[in-house]
């Protein structure tokens, strides 16, 4: 009992200093130092609405990702894509995630990290599950908004442009499902649960979940809220746009004609809309061929990938996974989505 106390209390050093940082932060920029000037009403509606947004969405997708594993829809959901799974030597608890990543990634990776910690997934199971929802299926659940974006404004090239990042994804799940086959050992059957037909076990069942709930909200509240304000104290600080600005220098000196680079800098500005509407103007003046507009378009998204990933994924990751886990993940995740963008982009400049 002693150890687990000990245990706990370091376990909140690192969210202690990460508080302490944010709060210095908001010192610095509500006093107008250091270059940085935050007014009230600047916090409210740029930080404390859109962090308020955010954590009830955490919050939803935690309380979605208990549901499915303590009222027994695992099995369920693991039966759509059985086949898939029991190829790549996957548990069903990871066919499950796969199949819930379709629909949500927040819902995907909650109910990983529960599966996780109630030890039936390992953390290089974990890991490998991460991976494989984490090309095809968010390729998908993002389609329906980028295609939308992508098809009016940039065209011809906006297809090719999503043609090559659906090949990237698409090698991205398929690469990590044969890795896991070569390396995980097949999975024992599990027994399958079924919901509780009592009322007593429903009620049983519904203290647990509201229970495991709260020590999990609990703690993905202590990281995500100071780092969410640390990387919008830098944003605001104009960290991110100097990124920015040095990596489309390099693009438009070392890779592209100035015209091409300019699609680029348009692409890395804060609006992914407003790369692709660059993109269309310079096509219908004749400045870019077609392929050009989409090699560059691509290699915007590659630059601007790490930026994008710190800003927007970071926080929750680190919430819904342990701070180590989290990071890692996404370092492993857009490493391969870049040299996947790499690979096929390649490919297409070679042959086509």
């Amino acid at each position: 009992m002693r150890q687990a106390k000990v245990h706990k209390r370091r376990g909140l050093v690192v969210p202690l200093i990460l508080i302490a940082l944010a709060a210095a932060g908001l010192c610095v920029g509500l006093l107008g130092k250091a270059g940085l000037s935050l007014s009230p009403q600047m916090l409210y509606s740029k930080l404390l609405l859109r962090l308020l947004r955010l954590l009830g969405y955490l919050g939803v997708g935690l309380l979605v990702g208990q549901l499915i594993e303590s009222l027994g829809w695992t099995t369920w959901l693991a039966k759509l894509v059985r086949p898939l799974t029991r190829w790549g030597r996957l548990k069903q608890e990871s066919g499950a995630a796969f199949v819930t990543s379709f629909v949500s990634g927040l819902v995907a990776n909650t109910t990983l990290m529960t599966y996780h910690e109630q030890g039936k997934l390992t953390r290089k199971e974990l890991i490998l599950t991460y991976l494989v929802n984490n090309g095809l299926p968010l390729y998908l659940v993002h389609l329906p908004t980028t295609f939308a974006i992508v098809g009016s404004l940039a065209r011809q090239a906006g297809l090719v442009y999503l043609g090559i990042t659906f090949v990237a994804a698409c090698m991205r799940s398929v690469g990590a499902l044969l890795y896991c086959r070569l390396t995980l050992p097949v999975p024992q059957a599990s027994i399958e649960s079924s919901p509780p037909d009592s009322e007593e076990g429903r009620k049983k069942t519904g203290a647990e979940i509201w229970k495991h709930f709260q020590g999990r909200f609990s703690r993905l509240i202590l990281y995500t809220v100071p780092i969410y304000v640390l990387i919008f104290i830098l944003n605001q600080w104009g960290l991110f746009i100097w990124l920015r600005t040095v990596t489309a220098r390099w693009v438009s000196t070392g890779l592209f004609p100035i015209e091409a680079a300019g699609v680029v800098i348009f692409a890395l500005a804060a609006e992914f809309s407003s790369g692709m509407a660059a993109a269309g103007v310079l096509l219908d003046e004749g400045t870019l061929t077609v392929k050009q507009t989409a090699l560059a378009l691509v290699m915007g998204t590659i630059v601007s990938t790490p930026v994008r990933a710190v800003r927007h994924q970071l926080p929750t990751h680190t919430g819904i996974f342990d701070l180590k886990l989290g990071v890692q993940l996404l370092a492993l995740s857009q490493t391969l989505r870049i040299a996947s963008l790499i690979l096929v982009s390649a490919v297409y400049a070679i042959w086509w």
